[in-house]
């Protein structure tokens, strides 16, 4: 697949990539969890406490602070709820596959690795959410398109000619929103276009880029969905990119379309120069999520 491609589809699509020093990755000291409602500071473990049928956690791919602070999370609704599902944007359907064989005991790690094509940090970010799944017997899911579909969706602008065998990954309903998810889609790159990001999208190409990026939501929707149509009770916490799902749009605007009666809870981060007026900033936020998990502007990359 073309360079360009692969980079953009990985990176500045699945959500807003944000670079500074690094930091001891998911150190308490170095985020604040707050309700966007009520204004007040929650701890981890109080999340749980919550009624939720899936909780969402918006993510800069390359933050390890929030990376660590997702394992925590999901150490402590593991802890409350036994029947859980993690659900991972960061691999796509058609590895569900090795992905199950693996957390089953029937392949080498080295084996899946081969097969899966896991992100560049899979090591240090989404390893530890897949191996507490793998000890602790947890069903992971593959949510996201097979990113081939996603790149010739990006460059064609159609889903003719895609190869026979992605096919039955494609999600059932697919929707592409004219509104507030689509102009911010065009603004964001946009941005990213004029600024030094590097990516560098011709206006006549945006509209096909954002159908690529609706069918993305549409997939992870739909897995997330189908799982609680066959696991009644369950719950599922999804982790994804913060575009596909600040302001509750994307991903997490398809999950409340597809089962309204999910109860669902979204984790949105925000850059913070000093953990000052905090309850004043999430009160401000709550068109953004539930729950904002405010991080210093000088946390980490990986």
């Amino acid at each position: 697949m073309n360079t360009r491609y692969t980079i953009f589809f990985i990176t500045v699509v699945l959500g807003v990539l944000l670079l500074s020093p690094a930091v001891q990755a998911g150190s308490k000291e170095n985020f604040r969890l707050y309700a966007t409602a009520s204004g007040k500071a929650v701890s981890v473990a109080e999340l749980q406490n919550w009624d939720y049928d899936v909780l969402i956690f918006g993510e800069y791919h390359d933050n390890s602070v929030l990376h660590g602070l997702e394992a925590e999370l999901l150490k402590q609704a593991f802890a409350r709820h036994s029947k859980l599902a993690i659900s991972l944007e960061m691999f796509e359907r058609d590895v569900q596959q090795p992905l199950d064989a693996y957390l089953a005991g029937e392949i080498s790690e080295s084996a899946f690795l081969e097969q899966a094509r896991p992100w560049n940090n899979y090591q240090q970010s989404y390893r530890p959410l897949v191996e507490f799944a793998r000890v602790h017997k947890l069903p992971v899911l593959a949510a996201n398109i097979p990113r081939s579909v996603a790149s010739h969706y990006a460059r064609q602008g159609t889903l003719d000619g895609i190869d026979m065998a992605m096919q039955p990954y494609l999600p059932v309903v697919h929707r592409i929103p004219d509104g507030e998810y689509k102009r911010r889609f065009f603004t964001h790159m946009q941005e990213l276009s004029t600024g030094n990001s590097g990516m560098k999208v011709a206006p006549e190409k945006l509209e096909a880029f954002y159908q690529a990026q609706c069918l993305k939501d549409d997939a992870m929707a739909e897995s997330i969905v189908r799982y609680h149509d066959h696991n009644p009770g369950g719950k599922v916490i999804h982790y994804q990119g913060d575009f596909h799902s600040r302001f509750r749009l994307g991903a997490a605007g398809k999950v409340q379309a597809l089962a309204p009666a999910l109860k669902m809870l979204v984790l949105t981060p925000v850059y913070v120069a000093a953990f000052t007026d905090l309850a004043v900033q999430a009160k401000r936020l709550q068109a953004d999520g539930d729950i904002v998990v405010f991080i210093r502007q000088d946390s980490s990359v990986q």
